[in-house]
C-alpha cells in the first residue's frame, strides 16, 4: 500500500473539481503504479523544476508519455500539456483515482 501525501491546490486550473486552497490526499507512487486516463497526478513542471503541479491524465501516448490537462474548461486557465507537450510517466510522484 502506498503512503498518502496531502497537497494544497493553488490556482484555478483544476476547477471545478478542486478549488484553490483545497487540501487533497494523493497516493505516493511506487514501482507498481500504472498510469490510467483520468488519474489526477502530482508531477514536476517540465519547464519550471521548482514547481509541482496537479493535473489529470487525459491521454496515454507511446513510450510512457502522458498528456496532462487541467479540469478548468477555460483553455487559458491551465498550463498543461497543451503548452509543454506530453510528460514522462516516470515524472508522476503521486496520484488519485
Amino acid at each position: 500500500m502506498s503512503d498518502a501525501l496531502d497537497v494544497r491546490i493553488q490556482g484555478d486550473s483544476m476547477w471545478p473539481t478542486y478549488r484553490s486552497g483545497d487540501l487533497i490526499s494523493l497516493l505516493v507512487c511506487d514501482d507498481n503504479y500504472i498510469p490510467r486516463v483520468n488519474d489526477v497526478v502530482l508531477v514536476e513542471h517540465p519547464l519550471k523544476p521548482s514547481v509541482m503541479m496537479v493535473k489529470r491524465i487525459s491521454a496515454l501516448h507511446a513510450n510512457g508519455r502522458l498528456f496532462l490537462t487541467g479540469d478548468n474548461p477555460d483553455p487559458l486557465a491551465s498550463e498543461d500539456s497543451h503548452n509543454f507537450g506530453p510528460v514522462s510517466s516516470a515524472s508522476v510522484e503521486a496520484y488519485a483515482r
